[in-house]
């Protein structure tokens, strides 16, 4: 499954860029809100995975759309962290993102993204057919779909890449998620919400959450990463349950950190580390992300500092109950 120098893809079809407002005072509806302070990042899950790949000094390469000033601004921002990225151009503008955060809270409006046309979508998957994708190397498919693209897009490509030998990570949410489930991914990463959508309903037990993790298994998804917020995470393989608890930080920003979480796990696993230690190096990842304001990235030493505080616990269904 591993080779040598292996190289990790990200593809995002709807990246953003992050506005964020900061106040100081709480939200009121039908009265003047004011902004103390304004902060702009590059956005977008896939965007995220590259740029934390990137720092961790993995061979990462984003591949996105991008459109009008939106996108001129992503690429600048690509640019300026060295991010390795090839792209479609599209004639409507990449969406943007409002983050309002006062005191804790976060208020997030997201835009759908641009119309997507037949001519570029057809462009988009002939990029991503082209890739010199080779066994053991990593697809990792983040994030919405924008209007034009549809749902069933990823099975096809997920299909794709599992024929050249690449190992295909997903992390959607709802119809996306359950669709490209069909292409037998070898990891997803959805959290208990997620998780409820596409099995139907709100995960309500242990045994409950044991049963849909074992269907997911039994179709072929070798890995279930499991994301808890800041109770951590817990992986799912092979019918064993490895829990690793977040460390207490203060948190400024959970934009992103799941996908620097993902970010952490891709870069472990494409250097053939132990799941274990791939699974502390995705909470020490996400955590450190949860320092960061916006969806700026922590440097190598903030994770490294976290990684040490990462410990593993092994668990069995029956010990998940604090979950919900």
């Amino acid at each position: 499954m591993f080779c040598i120098n292996p190289s990790i893809y990200t593809l995002s079809f709807n990246s953003s860029v992050d506005y964020t407002f900061y106040l100081s005072r709480k939200i009121n509806f039908d009265d003047i809100n004011r902004i103390d302070r304004t902060r702009v990042d590059a956005g977008g899950k896939g965007l995220n995975v590259a740029r934390m790949l990137t720092v961790l000094g993995c061979r990462a390469e984003a591949i996105t759309f991008l459109g009008g000033g939106n996108g001129n601004i992503l690429k600048n921002f690509l640019e300026a962290e060295k991010i390795k990225y090839r792209y479609v151009n599209t004639r409507d503008s990449t969406r943007s993102i409002f983050n309002f955060i006062c005191g804790e809270k976060t208020l997030r409006f997201n835009e759908k993204g641009p119309v997507v046309s037949g001519k570029e979508k057809k462009e988009f998957l002939t990029l991503v057919d082209s890739l010199k994708m080779k066994k053991g190397d990593v697809l990792s498919i983040s994030g919405s779909l924008p209007p034009g693209v549809e749902k069933s897009i990823y099975a096809g490509i997920i299909a794709g890449a599992r024929s050249k030998g690449a190992v295909v990570a997903l992390d959607a949410d709802g119809e996306a998620l359950t669709e490209g489930i069909r292409g037998v991914p070898h990891i997803i990463k959805p959290n208990l919400w997620e998780l409820g959508r596409i099995a139907g309903g709100r995960i309500g037990s242990p045994e409950m959450l044991e049963r849909i993790l074992c269907k997911l298994s039994d179709r072929g998804i070798s890995i279930i990463l499991l994301t808890l917020g800041e109770k951590g995470a817990i992986l799912f393989s092979g019918r064993k349950f490895l829990y690793a608890p977040s460390p207490a930080v203060k948190a400024r920003s959970t934009i992103g950190c799941g996908d620097t979480f993902l970010s952490g796990f891709l870069c472990g696993f494409s250097r053939n580390q132990p799941l274990e230690e791939c699974l502390r190096l995705a909470v020490a990842c996400g955590t450190a992300k949860v320092v960061r304001e916006g969806t700026s990235m922590p440097n190598r030493r903030e994770v490294a500092a976290i990684l040490l505080k990462v410990k593993l616990q092994k668990i069995s269904a029956g010990t998940l109950s604090s979950f919900f």
